[in-house]
């Protein structure tokens, strides 16, 4: 008796909401990181920032942090890792 009440209310949400959704999984983001060695140093390039980061405008300049790990816009495109600046 409990399987057929199941399969009715399972049919009757199908046929009413148009459509029947077990779990919600959200689009992965692609992110690219690449090393440059212009300088002395190699730097870390991000195309695109975490998910949940904070910004914060320090001495003229935006930064952009999350979980200790602090950005900075490139000027070919996307953010460089940097130290803490403050």
């Amino acid at each position: 008796m409990k399987s057929i009440l199941a399969l009715t209310l399972a049919a009757f949400a199908f046929t009413t909401s148009g459509c029947f959704v077990y779990e919600r999984r959200t689009v992965p983001t692609r992110v690219v990181v690449r090393e440059t060695t212009v300088t002395s140093t190699p730097q870390r390039v991000v195309t695109v920032l975490p998910a949940g980061y904070r910004t914060r405008f320090y001495r003229g300049v935006n930064y952009y942090y999350y979980d200790n790990v602090y950005y900075r816009s490139y000027p070919s495109g996307g953010y460089t890792v940097v130290e803490r600046p403050w």
